[in-house]
């Protein structure tokens, strides 16, 4: 699965892209050599690129602090299909190490994938890590103060998981905790077209820059 880093192959070594990895994979040294700022002060570690040690699948969230964004429904596209897949995946967000650092955490349901990954089974898999830097250092990366962050994450995890066709996402249902509720109308109302033929990093990051939190 590209989930757990990428599809590419290197004979006798495995996945290509371990050899994007550092040789210190501590979570300080990859968010200050590592990571890609998608946009300034948007700085993202994927597992979909490479899988850090870190990060990778888990069966229980032991964080206090885990919050559920919410549930989407989406096409299956972390594995080459000769058909279409439709699954659902949680989303959920937790503080990482530092208040302006967040884990993105997804759980898949096994829907029909038992039936294309063998033994195939749901679990928390931990995709993305993402820094958020700001200038008013009350506010630094606070999600419930700054809402319009909540929904770059998530634009951030779409994109990463090669939802840019259109139809691959089929709806986004927020969670009812104090996070989901924050999560704006006119992101549900798009978040089925806003990705559909961007096919870039450049062009992503376009599109980001551009996104404005609208309450109504």
């Amino acid at each position: 699965m590209s989930r757990y880093g990428g599809q590419d192959l290197i004979i006798g070594k495995g996945k290509a892209s371990v050899d994007l990895l550092p040789e210190d994979q501590s979570v300080e040294n990859m968010i200050d050599h590592y990571a890609t700022e998608i946009i300034p002060q948007h700085f993202v570690i994927a597992s979909y690129d490479a899988l850090p040690e870190w990060m990778g699948g888990m069966q229980k969230l032991n964080n206090s602090k885990v919050v559920k964004l919410g549930t989407l429904t989406h096409d299956f596209r972390e594995i080459l299909l000769q058909y279409e897949l439709t699954v659902t995946s949680d989303i959920y967000v937790v503080p990482y190490y530092w208040s302006n650092v967040y884990a993105v955490i997804l759980k898949t349901d096994a829907h029909d994938l038992k039936y294309f990954i063998d033994g195939f089974k749901k679990q928390y898999d931990f995709v993305l890590l993402v820094t958020i830097k700001s200038d008013d250092d009350q506010n630094d990366g606070n999600l419930f103060k700054n809402p319009g962050y909540i929904e770059k994450i998530l634009w951030i995890l779409f994109y990463k998981m090669g939802l840019t066709y259109e139809g691959d996402i089929k709806s986004f249902e927020p969670s009812k905790t104090y996070l989901g509720k924050k999560i704006s109308q006119p992101f549900l109302d798009s978040v089925t077209t806003q990705l559909a033929g961007i096919e870039t990093d450049e062009a992503f990051a376009q599109f980001l820059m551009n996104y404005k939190y609208k309450l109504k």
